[in-house]
């Protein structure tokens, strides 16, 4: 990390040529003019200020993966970086003056965006640096900036920043639990239909601003949603989408609440020996102290790639076993329905965390089954991605 000193106050940071080719090729893939320059000097300013922080605090991470900041810069700037609890919002600006700073309203009143630290970070395109030259807290934020309806920012006057970088650190190692964020009211829930509407509407290319085609609220609902999020990212770029699916809680299923589209797997499937195989498969792969225990509770989903070319159907199987009161294994099977003997060979799937992050992938090429089996505690969350006839259909859970 090279620096570059004016002001002794302020943090400057230089950007090589070679980063900046790499992070212009990087935003390619969004496909407007406006969303592309705005996720390349998001990522211009998250990684290099990212490069600095890891310097004095080695944990710290961004906020989202690549893929979920991919989403949130086709519609939003900014960017967060976490060090443990704490949050620093990064607002990237291009501004020659030093006014003010300008937040866009997601990261000040979606409660899951919020942040403790707001950073203004000066992008000067002509030029291969960085200038960080002030922050502030969300509460001093919220209570003392001008709320611009017309773009829906909150405008902080430069007087009132706090202007000696070097006391951020101070005050996040000194003052861990001084107070940083206002209260912030809850969104109102949105219906899956909802979603797939907005999603639909949204989702034009055409529209160069959507964030401001509706309501905030409404907006502030769909972007709190990862999932949602996502597929609205997807869509604007042309992507196919399944419909959205509901976010199944296992939980509810251990105190017997079921949704119509998990079925038994003795109603999906008319050979009884799928579901002995499936039970005395898993219960091989358990822990020693349940070699006797097998999964209590199983559900199938179909989920149907079928297309005008074919008739492509695969059924997912669920399994959950308690162990204790804070962890139950799960397992889950990918299997062809009763009059197919093999999985299609182009299906792919994977497991991913609740950030979106991969933790396995498994292909078919010739078999009859994929399986993964794995623990986790309530409250976590994981998907399942099945790809198959150039569709991918996700299933969200939450433990």
């Amino acid at each position: 990390m090279t620096f570059l000193f004016a002001q002794p106050k302020e943090w400057w940071l230089e950007v090589s040529s070679p980063q900046q080719a790499k992070f212009w090729e990087q935003s390619q893939q969004h496909v407007t003019p406006n969303s592309r320059w705005n996720a390349y000097i998001n990522r211009v300013c998250l990684y290099t200020v990212l490069d600095l922080i890891q310097d004095n605090a080695p944990e710290a991470r961004i906020w989202l993966d690549v893929d979920n900041m991919s989403a949130v810069w086709d519609v939003v700037n900014g960017s967060a970086i976490t060090i443990g609890t704490t949050k620093l919002v990064i607002i990237p600006t291009e501004a020659i003056d030093d006014g003010e700073l300008e937040v866009p309203q997601e990261w000040v009143d979606i409660p899951n965006w919020v942040g403790d630290y707001y950073i203004v970070v000066q992008f000067r395109p002509e030029g291969n640096f960085l200038r960080i030259w002030g922050y502030t807290t969300h509460q001093e934020l919220k209570n003392n900036s001008e709320y611009d309806p017309d773009d829906r920012t909150y405008c902080l006057d430069a007087l009132l920043l706090t202007h000696d970088m070097d006391t951020l650190w101070v005050r996040h190692e000194c003052y861990p639990e001084a107070p940083t964020r206002a209260h912030v009211s809850p969104l109102p829930e949105l219906s899956v239909t909802q979603a797939e509407n907005l999603i639909g509407r949204l989702g034009d290319a055409a529209l160069v601003f959507p964030r401001l085609s509706v309501p905030f609220a409404t907006w502030g609902a769909l972007q709190e949603n990862d999932i949602w999020r996502q597929n609205l990212y997807a869509t604007r770029r042309g992507i196919q989408v399944s419909n959205i699916s509901q976010l199944t809680r296992l939980s509810e299923w251990l105190r017997g609440g079921f949704d119509n589209i998990w079925q038994t797997i003795e109603d999906t499937f008319a050979h009884q020996q799928v579901a002995t195989a499936w039970r005395s498969q898993n219960t091989q792969n358990l822990t020693s102290q349940n070699q006797n225990s097998i999964f209590i509770i199983n559900r199938v989903k179909i989920l149907d790639f079928s297309s005008l070319s074919g008739n492509e159907q695969v059924a997912l199987l669920i399994g959950i076993l308690p162990i204790n009161d804070i962890e139950v294994t799960i397992g889950f099977e990918i299997r062809p329905l009763d009059n197919v003997d093999y999985l299609p060979d182009d299906v792919q799937v994977r497991l991913l965390d609740e950030n979106g992050v991969e933790v396995g992938i498994a292909n078919a090429a010739v078999t009859q089954t994929i399986q993964f089996q794995f623990s986790g505690q309530p409250g976590e969350r994981f998907s399942i991605e099945v790809a198959c006839s150039g569709k991918v259909i996700t299933e969200h859970f939450v433990i």
